[in-house]
């Protein structure tokens, strides 16, 4: 009996057994197995183009696939709205195109690995540049010259803006025959149009290639912004309004339309020109001086300050003067519109004169730009100089330009006495306030320097056989004189003092002022001594006395 319940029993157990395991693993099966998530991409940024975006994924940058391991993943996904973009690789930026709404896109971009594993994704919300943005933009409108039988238009300032950067620009017009004329431009646009009918409308098509920018940033692509301008051709006797009135007055302009200009074959502008807009209404002409010719002097400046009254310009042009800064290219392309157009046979230029010698290269090798031959020395007016006094009294001379007497020497131009009567003891030459050195030309300055003997200079004076010159746009008393503000340069005080034995003497002096190179300088001050303190003050025991003479510039 006992055998049969231990039977009994055993077999109980191992049903129970069997079935109580069978129900553990039942349990802990769904737990079973490794889920994997594929590494993510380790950042997002964004920059909106027209009608698309790109997305940076990677800190590393933009780097090619064999760069990047990014664990199991084997896919780049983004989702945005309800689109899904599959890529079969691990990229490290994505291009998104056909983003055609102008709204908020919010972009999910993560990793896939072969399982279909999904990464954490990246996210970033933009809002592209589309159509509707472009057609809230437009280029600034351009100048409009029209004679009556051609126009040009041009953009005085800069095309780019706060909502825009200019690249470049394609142009067609229809003339009177009915031919289409087509171009392109690129910096400082302008446009010729020619063969135009009397009274009649133009319409100019202009495809301006731009990038748009969104909150002063520029979008990554370029767009093309088309715009129409239009106007109406001028009869022969609409009036014009000229730039420069006097000027044309002096060539003996006296009616501003095409009928009154009609026969002037040649016209002549001084230096001091500030533009050429005016050449667009002569269409007939024969020559054009841009030397002032015998026509115009000079301008003048007049000083009148510490006692000191002087004027200075007037008379004929002189030879190392050139115009006081260059001429812009709008004031200048008047002239160049004429020479690519044959609408005039000589233009006479003296080089550097009004700064606009790379526009007129071309012209001068085939002919048509004569350019003007000057002196290799030109003398510097005695009229022009002027007692330093002008500036402060610490700068004062007794300045004779003509005086009676003077040294023995030969060849002497122009002699000057300059006695010395404080310590920083100066004279200024000055050129009117429209002018400026032409050191292209003239790239040295010479002059003759007659002193005392050795007695002249003791002690402390023995300063004051250094010759110091200093260049500059104006004296420090006229702080508003000069649009270009202070460009001083000098020499050192001593590279020019006289030795011993050239004291007692006529000497030759020769300064290189090659550095004016670039600088508006229309101011050259000779000072003797350099400024040095002297106790006590200035007190020479005998006047020290200078004599000048041809003080010019030279091309060698």
């Amino acid at each position: 009996m006992k055998n049969i319940v231990l039977w009994s029993l055993v077999a109980w157990l191992g049903i129970f057994v069997t079935y109580s395991c069978k129900g553990i693993y039942d349990n802990v099966e769904p737990f079973g197995g490794e889920k994997v998530y594929p590494a993510k991409f380790d950042t997002i940024s964004g920059k909106v183009g027209f009608e698309r975006v790109e997305l940076d994924l990677m800190k590393a940058g933009r780097v090619t696939g064999d760069q990047i391991y990014l664990g199991k993943a084997s896919k780049t996904v983004v989702e945005y709205d309800k689109e899904r973009i599959v890529i079969d690789s691990v990229v490290s930026w994505v291009n998104i195109p056909n983003l055609k709404m102008s709204k908020l896109y919010r972009f999910k971009v993560y990793t896939e690995d072969q399982y279909g594993n999904k990464s954490v994704p990246q996210e970033i919300a933009l809002i592209p540049y589309t159509n509707n943005e472009l057609t809230t933009i437009a280029v600034q409108s351009p100048r409009i010259f029209a004679s009556p039988s051609a126009a040009v238009l041009d953009w005085a300032d800069n095309i780019s803006s706060i909502l825009l950067t200019y690249c470049d620009l394609e142009f067609a017009y229809e003339d009177q025959f009915g031919v289409e004329n087509k171009g392109q431009r690129d910096v400082n646009p302008r446009i010729f149009a020619k063969n135009l009918k009397t009274g009649d409308e133009v319409n100019v098509d202009v495809d301006y290639r731009v990038v748009p920018k969104v909150n002063g940033v520029e979008i990554l692509d370029t767009v093309v912004l088309s715009q129409k301008v239009s106007f109406f051709m001028p009869s022969s006797t609409t009036p014009f309004l000229p730039a420069e009135a006097d000027i044309l007055k002096k060539n003996g302009v006296t009616t501003f339309n095409q009928v009154g200009v009609a026969n002037i074959k040649k016209l002549t502008f001084p230096i001091h020109t500030k533009t050429l807009q005016d050449l667009f209404y002569f269409t007939d002409l024969d020559e054009i001086d841009l030397t002032g010719g015998t026509l115009f002097e000079m301008t003048k400046t007049s000083y009148n300050r510490n006692a000191v009254v002087a004027t200075v310009g007037g008379g004929p042009f002189l030879s190392y003067v050139r115009r006081s800064g260059d001429m812009s290219e709008v004031n200048a392309r008047f002239l160049i519109d004429l020479l690519e157009n044959d609408l005039v046979k000589k233009v006479k230029y003296i080089p550097y004169s009004l700064g606009i010698d790379q526009l007129l290269t071309p012209f001068v090798e085939s002919g048509k730009v004569e350019l003007v031959q000057t002196s290799t020395d030109a003398d510097l007016p005695s009229a022009f100089f002027i007692n330093g006094l002008l500036e402060a009294a610490l700068w004062k001379v007794d300045l004779d330009i003509k005086p009676t007497t003077f040294p023995a020497g030969s060849d002497l131009r122009n002699v000057m006495k300059v006695t010395l009567r404080d310590r920083a003891a100066s004279f200024i030459f000055k050129l009117p306030l429209d002018y400026q050195f032409n050191s292209e030309l003239y790239p040295y300055l010479k002059f003759k320097v007659f002193s005392q003997d050795k007695s002249f200079f003791p002690g402390v004076y023995d300063n004051y056989r250094a010759i110091w010159p200093r260049f500059m746009n104006r004296i420090w008393g006229f702080p508003t004189e000069h649009p270009y503000g202070q460009e001083l340069w000098q020499p050192d005080k001593n590279a020019n003092k006289l030795t011993d034995s050239q004291l007692g003497k006529w000497v030759d002096m020769k300064i290189d002022i090659s550095q004016m190179k670039g600088k508006h300088n229309r101011v050259i001050v000779i000072n003797m001594g350099g400024e040095p303190a002297i106790t006590g003050g200035y007190k020479p025991a005998k006047d020290i006395i200078y004599h000048f003479a041809n003080f010019r510039l030279s091309k060698n």
